[in-house]
């Protein structure tokens, strides 16, 4: 698929996914497996009942074949994610601390492993909205402080960061564009001004007096 100009060199919403899934979890097998070598990553000896870290692709193919059950990361649950919440309102200048991708993460576990979650999906999606709307609004607020060099957003996922980029750069790109525009001018008025401010020579007589 032809992406539009402003989005070309952005990741497709199916490419943070992807960066996502190999984010690793940790699984409760039902099954023993011996370790599996594959392409990229190398899955580890599995025994029944014993907690094991694997990537999460891996845990959702065993998850449908109903070979494991995926351990929830400690993150994702109400009271963890209202606290975080909180920490938000409390600090309208910055963001708190949450995983890289924990938008990704928690809307595949959402979808595809709510049976294994501690709390109800509709509380979890509930806060998670609450989440990504007053951390939406605070990178709002904070491309208000935009210049032609830096744009302080310290905390935003990859999703997050993905979703501001192509307005953030074309933006700071005219801002860049602004800037040198006026140093040149401001240079080529100082210039002129140097010059106008400067006798010619020719503009004195023998004995140095200017006429």
């Amino acid at each position: 698929m032809v992406l539009p100009k402003q989005l070309q060199g952005n990741l497709m919403p199916s490419e943070v996914n992807f960066l996502g899934e190999n984010e690793l979890v940790t699984i409760l097998p039902r099954y023993s497996m011996k370790k599996m070598q594959l392409i990229g990553t190398k899955i580890p000896a599995l025994r029944a009942m014993r907690r094991e870290q694997v990537p999460l692709w891996v845990a959702l193919i065993l998850k449908s074949q109903d070979k494991c059950s995926i351990v929830p990361p400690k993150w994702l649950n109400v009271v963890y994610l209202k606290d975080k919440y909180d920490e938000e309102v409390r600090n309208p200048n910055q963001f708190s601390s949450l995983p890289w991708h924990w938008l990704e993460i928690s809307k595949i576990l959402l979808a595809r492993a709510a049976d294994d979650l501690t709390d109800p999906s509709h509380q979890l999606r509930s806060i998670l909205q609450d989440l990504r709307e007053i951390r939406l609004v605070k990178s709002r607020k904070g491309l208000k402080e935009l210049n032609e060099s830096n744009i302080v957003l310290n905390g935003l996922s990859l999703l997050e960061i993905n979703e501001l980029r192509p307005f953030v750069l074309t933006v700071m790109n005219k801002l860049r564009q602004l800037h040198d525009t006026n140093n040149e001018q401001t240079a080529a008025d100082t210039n002129g001004n140097d010059s106008d401010g400067m006798a010619d020579d020719d503009d004195y007589d023998d004995e140095g007096a200017y006429v």
